[in-house]
């Protein structure tokens, strides 16, 4: 009996992996891919939003704000989700893309979403599309 007790004990004690914190094999499904994203934004974690990014990261425009890769991501982090952008994400504020959009300022297709300020002058908004079958956030959209 005080055998189980102890392996109950370690096993309750062992530290977690951060991977085991999210469902990266669903992110083929928005509503577990958006869950994901959302909480690892609200805890600022950096690692597990890199793993939910496409690289090359870019803007229609080829803007400064480009990331070839995880490294160029992390080290302009706070730049992309800054307190705005976070607070949209924090309140849900995305909707599904809208492939009749001209010059990638939305979505390529009918399964994307876009992470959008009621107006643009207050900043960029961020899009979401299938990679490879999972969803990823695959640049930034700007509107004229």
């Amino acid at each position: 009996m005080s055998l189980s007790i102890v392996s109950m004990a370690y096993a309750q004690s062992e530290p977690s992996s951060p991977d085991s914190n999210y469902h990266f094999d669903k992110h083929d499904d928005f509503k577990i891919f958006w869950q994901d994203f959302q909480k690892a934004v609200l805890q600022k974690d950096k690692a597990a939003i890199a793993k939910m990014m496409n690289y090359p990261f870019s803007d229609y425009e080829h803007s400064p704000l480009i990331f070839l890769n995880e490294a160029e991501f992390l080290a302009q982090y706070d730049e992309l989700f800054n307190a705005k952008m976070v607070k949209l994400i924090e309140t849900n504020q995305y909707r599904q893309g809208d492939p009749e959009q001209e010059d990638m300022a939305d979505t390529t297709g009918p399964d994307g979403y876009v992470i959008e300020h009621e107006n643009s002058d207050d900043g960029y908004n961020l899009v979401i599309e299938k990679i490879d079958g999972v969803y990823k956030l695959v640049r930034i959209a700007f509107y004229s």
